[in-house]
């Protein structure tokens, strides 16, 4: 079970988002969309347990696994080593070398890595860890085609094997043949009859605020 039951967040006078009630408790992808500042990144916190919720029930039996919109990682440590560390901390026995390899990351100190290949590392410690849900804070910030594309077949092959994926998306939506339940936010209210959007309603071809 995954849900939020009349939820709301607030900062003295302001109300971030209002009276919310979803249910994600099913397998599947949902995104959370808006403009910039409208709550995307407050709810995911919410659900997760990161911040506090001012009103509301929030009822949820499964594990999360999260990426914030911002994480710190030590700068010094080679990306080897970070993914040594990860994949000993999970007590996978997959190679790091083979890991990096496939997310396309170099082998040098983090705090010299683009943004990008940071994104790839948090992106990696988050889906290799084993987990019912996973929470994705704008997850293709700084990623560029190949990476998406890669992030996106790894949500499917999740989504495949009964997994909840959560995510704030800004720009343009690839996760079109996903089928995708969509929450709009706006004004500090959020849709609450979920509608799952048919594939033709999100056109790939435009830019779009997500």
């Amino acid at each position: 079970m995954l849900k939020l039951t009349n939820v709301s967040k607030k900062y003295r006078e302001h109300i971030v988002f209002n009276s919310v009630t979803i249910d994600m408790s099913n397998p599947g992808l949902y995104v959370f969309q808006g403009i910039n500042g409208s709550g995307k990144s407050t709810i995911l916190k919410v659900l997760c347990g990161v911040i506090y919720k001012s009103e509301g029930r929030i009822e949820k039996d499964v594990s999360i696994s999260y990426l914030p919109d911002k994480f710190n990682m030590p700068k010094l440590m080679k990306a080897k080593a970070y993914v040594d560390s990860i994949l000993n901390m999970y007590g996978i026995k997959d190679s790091s070398d083979e890991l990096i390899s496939k997310f396309q990351i170099p082998n040098k100190r983090i705090g010299d890595l683009s943004k990008g290949n940071q994104q790839k590392l948090g992106l990696l410690q988050v889906l290799y860890n084993e987990a019912d849900c996973y929470v994705l804070d704008e997850p293709l910030d700084g990623l560029d085609e190949f990476a998406k594309h890669l992030v996106k077949d790894i949500i499917k092959e999740y989504i495949d094997k009964g997994k909840i994926i959560i995510m704030s998306l800004h720009g343009k939506n690839l996760f079109n043949e996903l089928k995708p339940t969509v929450f709009d936010i706006k004004d500090g209210f959020i849709n609450a009859k979920q509608k799952r959007k048919k594939k033709e309603e999100i056109d790939d071809g435009e830019e779009k605020e997500l």
